[in-house]
C-alpha cells in the first residue's frame, strides 16, 4: 500500500488549508470566514451572519507539521452526503426512533422530516458543520491507514533484520529505515489533528440572558425529576354520548424521560436538555439553539427564538396508577351521564381519579410538532415559564 500525505484539507466549502514546503496558506471564499495563525496554530472560523452563532475548529496544531511529500489529488465535492458512520447523539439511536403507526382513527402528533426543519437563518451553519464533520471522516481514514502502513513497514523491517540472509537485504533495509520514521511522523501527524481538530459552536449573549438560561437549566433540572412524562403522539375528538365520557379528547401517549445529554455535533462546556421522542427524533436545546439529530447522521438547527413553547392544564382522566407528584382534582367514572353521575347500565362500573397534568407543546414554522404530557403541572408550569423567559431575553438583546 503506497501511503497518502494528505496535505490539503477542506473544512467546508470556500475554505481550504494547504500545508506546503513554505508554510501554511488559506484560500477563503465564504463571507465571513477567517484563518488565525497564532501560537496554539491554526484556526478557521466562521460565522453565520446575523446570529450571532459562530463556527471554530483548531485544523493544525503548532509544531505538528510533517514534512511534506507529492500527495494525490484530494476530492472536493460540491455536495455533501453525510457519512453513515457518523454518531448519533447520546440516546438518539433508532430504536428510539421507531416506525410508528397511530392507532386507527387518530391524529398523529410528528414534527416533519428532520431535513426541513432547521431554521433559514442557521441553514449555513448547518451545512459547514455537516462539512467539516465529513472531512474529520477523511482524517480517521487517512490515519487508519497510515497506522497500517506503519505496521507493515514495521513488520517487514523486523523480519528482514532478524533473518539469515540479511546481508541480501541490505539495500531494502536501508529503504525501510529512511521510510519508517517519515510514516510514523505521518501517523503522529494525523493523531494530532484528530484530537485537536474540533466543532465548537459559541454563543454570546448579555448578562440576561445568560441568567435567563441559567434559570431555565434548573427548571429542567426539576422537571426531569416528575413521577411520569409521556410523548402525546395522537389524539382525537370524543364521542361523549357514545362513549359515555366527560372527556372531550382522547389521546394515545407514551412513557418517555427528559435529562441531560449531548451530541457530537456541538461542543459545549455544559450539557443539552434533551427531550425524548417517541414518533421522531429527540429535541436538544443548546443556548441559543435548538438540534434535532437523527440517528443516521443528518440534523437540523433550529433558533431558539423561533421555536415555540407553550403551557396548558390537562385534566387528565387518569385509568392507570396516579403517579405520586400529580394532583388529583376530583373523580368521575368509567362511563358516565351528562351530569357526571355513573351509567348504571355497566354493571362494572368504576371511579376514575381527574389528574392536574401539565402539556408542554413545542412548535415551528419549520414543521416542529411535538406534545409532552407531564405529572407535576406545577413543574412544566415553571419551566415553560423559564424558556419563554430566555426566549425573550434573547430577542430583546438581538443575539443568539
Amino acid at each position: 500500500m503506497t501511503l497518502r500525505f494528505r496535505q490539503t484539507f477542506t473544512l467546508f466549502p470556500g475554505v481550504r488549508i494547504n500545508i506546503g514546503k513554505r508554510g501554511i496558506s488559506s484560500s477563503i471564499g465564504v463571507p465571513g470566514a477567517s484563518v488565525n495563525i497564532g501560537r496554539q496554530g491554526v484556526r478557521a472560523t466562521v460565522g453565520a451572519p446575523g446570529t450571532g452563532l459562530s463556527y471554530s475548529t483548531l485544523v493544525l496544531p503548532t509544531g505538528k507539521q510533517s514534512r511534506t511529500q507529492p500527495s494525490q489529488p484530494v476530492p472536493d465535492p460540491d455536495g455533501f452526503t453525510p457519512p453513515p458512520s457518523v454518531s448519533p447523539a447520546a440516546g438518539n439511536n433508532p430504536a428510539s426512533a421507531k416506525v410508528y403507526m397511530p392507532q386507527t382513527g387518530m391524529n398523529e402528533i410528528a414534527s416533519a422530516s428532520v431535513e426541513v426543519l432547521s431554521s433559514k437563518s442557521l441553514i449555513p451553519l448547518r451545512d459547514l458543520i455537516a462539512k467539516a464533520r465529513e472531512q474529520q471522516s477523511q482524517v480517521k481514514t487517512d490515519l487508519r491507514e497510515a497506522r497500517e502502513e506503519e505496521a507493515k513497514q514495521h513488520g517487514e523491517l523486523n523480519r528482514r533484520k532478524l533473518s539469515l540472509f540479511r546481508w541480501f537485504y541490505k539495500k531494502r533495509i536501508a529503504e525501510l529505515e529512511a521510510a519508517l520514521p517519515v510514516t510514523q511522523a505521518e501517523v503522529k501527524r494525523l493523531v494530532n489533528w484528530e484530537d485537536n481538530t474540533s466543532i465548537a459552536v459559541e454563543f454570546e449573549a448579555g448578562d440576561e440572558a445568560q441568567r435567563a438560561y441559567s434559570s431555565m437549566i434548573r427548571a429542567f433540572d426539576t422537571l426531569k425529576q416528575s413521577s411520569k412524562i409521556w410523548d402525546v403522539t395522537a389524539d382525537r375528538s370524543t364521542n361523549q354520548f357514545v362513549e359515555r365520557t366527560l372527556a372531550n379528547r382522547s389521546i394515545d401517549r407514551h412513557p418517555v424521560t427528559f435529562e441531560f445529554s449531548s451530541t457530537d455535533l456541538i461542543q459545549f462546556s455544559g450539557r443539552a436538555m434533551r427531550f425524548e421522542n417517541v414518533n421522531g427524533d429527540d429535541i436538544l436545546i443548546y443556548p441559543g439553539v435548538a438540534v434535532v439529530p437523527r440517528a443516521d447522521g443528518i440534523f437540523a438547527l433550529i433558533d431558539i427564538r423561533e421555536l415555540k413553547i407553550d403551557i396548558g392544564a390537562v385534566r387528565f382522566h387518569e385509568d392507570e396508577e396516579v403517579p405520586g407528584d400529580a394532583k388529583v382534582i376530583g373523580h368521575t367514572w368509567a362511563r358516565t351521564n351528562k351530569d357526571g353521575s355513573p351509567d348504571r347500565r355497566f354493571r362494572e362500573n368504576y371511579q376514575i381519579p381527574i389528574c392536574l397534568y401539565g402539556q408542554i407543546a413545542f412548535q415551528s414554522q419549520t414543521g416542529v410538532s411535538e406534545e409532552y404530557m407531564v405529572s407535576n403541572g406545577e413543574v412544566a408550569l415553571a419551566f415553560v415559564e423559564a424558556a419563554q423567559t430566555y426566549q425573550k431575553a434573547l430577542s430583546e438583546t438581538n443575539t443568539l
